[in-house]
């Protein structure tokens, strides 16, 4: 296994050579800082945990929950830059003895398999949001949030990793 293995040999991604990949770069880069600033959020908010339970003896009872759904969105506003960057963990058993035919193939089937399986969750999570609106569900935890703010990390997610999956897409076509 490697990261960011997107044929050919080679472990980095190619430039953005197509308008449209440096169009959504920013887009994803947009998305890793917001997932990077969650990453900070949540280690401040166990590190309050913690100070609170074993140095003060108060357990404080909604962290973990805004901590799982801050997990969720810090995985889907990261996965675009992953995707972007190649740094996603592949196989590469396959593509790493491919052809330069083969290794197109293979890029090209990998973004189509993305944008579907995106497209999937992203249909999914339509679908709960829409669900958690009309019937106005709240968390069952401490926080009581209205369940459709945290799912609508699902969607934000969804819709950028299947645009720069698209932008690949169209870059590895337009490759001769």
């Amino acid at each position: 296994m490697s990261h960011g293995h997107f044929g050919g040999g080679t472990d980095t991604p190619p430039p953005p050579d197509s308008p449209v990949e440096r169009l959504v770069a920013p887009v994803a880069k947009a998305g890793a800082a917001v997932a990077a600033l969650g990453v900070l959020l949540v280690l401040a908010i166990t590190g309050y945990s913690v100070f609170n339970r074993y140095v003060l003896g108060t357990p404080v009872t909604w962290t973990d929950e805004l901590s799982g759904f801050l997990v969720v969105a810090i995985v889907m506003f990261g996965a675009a830059e992953t995707l972007r960057r190649g740094e996603h963990i592949s196989v590469d058993l396959i593509s790493a003895r491919a052809g330069p035919l083969l290794s197109r193939i293979l890029g090209l089937w990998g973004m189509v398999a993305v944008i579907l399986l995106m497209a999937a969750l992203l249909i999914s999570a339509i679908i709960a949001v829409r669900f958690s609106w009309d019937f106005d569900m709240y968390s069952e935890g401490y926080l009581a949030v209205q369940m459709w703010v945290p799912q609508t990390a699902l969607i934000v997610g969804s819709v950028t990793v299947i645009l720069v999956a698209l932008a690949r897409l169209i870059s590895l076509l337009q490759r001769r």
